[in-house]
């Protein structure tokens, strides 16, 4: 076989030996790689416990570092943004707490059922457990995007570098603090989902049994915004109660409220 007017043979000690630079390339971002990950960890032990626990329940480096990177912003608040217990979870249902969700919820429907005949509201009655949460985050298409592009960008910086012990954990810990994921995560790190506490609330438009319009990031432009549902449920919210902050504007979902509930809000 010819390859222009070289030999193909005559090639193949120049591929042999451009594959070995690949392969020593890929063995060094590799050792990285596991560094990155054990200084992780190490991270996470010095941050909070629940930090700690969670960590190895993640998939994959990049996806660790991006949800160390999430728990390490959240600082004095991660944790009472953490998400609740299954004895918490237990205890909220049929609570006073929840009683009063689910009223101001009904006065929002009931304001939406009256401006657009044939449609209602659902919404999702369950607290996201920390099960949940997890289980999205690792077949989220924007985490895996952005955790991918972390990790090659924690490997650039840190190649070549001494990043180990105390000094590395440091080093790390700055440098993901630092760090603006491409693209923003649509879901929030394992453990840090408002929808833990059931602080948030996604609203769907149905008629009958059809979706008409869900939480589905594909479907903003679209479906909420050119269709006009977005301010259709903005403009019963805001009508029907005082206890709903929204939309959440980053990532832009229209169909994501926070619920702040009396007793919150006079703490």
């Amino acid at each position: 076989m010819i390859l222009g007017s070289t030999p193909w043979r005559s090639l193949l000690p120049l591929l042999v030996s451009a594959l070995a630079v690949i392969n020593v390339a890929r063995a060094d971002e590799a050792i990285v790689a596991d560094e990155l990950d054990r200084l992780a960890t190490a991270v996470a032990v010095a941050t909070d416990a629940r930090v700690a626990s969670v960590l190895p329940r993640i998939e994959g480096v990049g996806p660790r570092l991006l949800a160390l990177r999430s728990y390490l912003r959240s600082g004095e608040r991660l944790a009472e943004r953490w998400s609740w217990s299954q004895e918490q979870i237990a205890a909220y249902a049929g609570s006073p707490e929840q009683q009063e969700l689910d009223a101001e919820i009904a006065r929002v429907r009931a304001e939406f059922e009256q401006a657009n005949p044939g449609y209602t509201l659902f919404v999702n009655p369950q607290v996201r457990s920390l099960d949940i949460q997890l289980a999205n985050w690792g077949r989220n298409e924007s985490v895996a995007a952005a955790a991918g592009r972390l990790l090659q960008d924690a490997i650039t910086h840190f190649r070549g570098r001494p990043a180990v012990g105390t000094e590395g954990a440091a080093a790390l810990a700055a440098f993901l603090h630092g760090y603006v994921p491409e693209p923003t995560p649509t879901v929030a790190a394992p453990g840090l989902s408002p929808h833990g506490q059931m602080r948030a609330i996604d609203f769907q438009v149905h008629r009958g049994d059809e979706i008409v319009a869900g939480p589905d990031t594909r479907t903003v432009d679209t479906t909420w915004l050119q269709q006009g549902w977005g301010g259709r449920l903005d403009a019963a919210v805001r009508a029907a109660s005082r206890q709903f902050i929204g939309p959440l504007a980053s990532p832009r979902e229209p169909w994501h409220y926070t619920y702040t509930p009396v007793a919150v809000a006079e703490r």
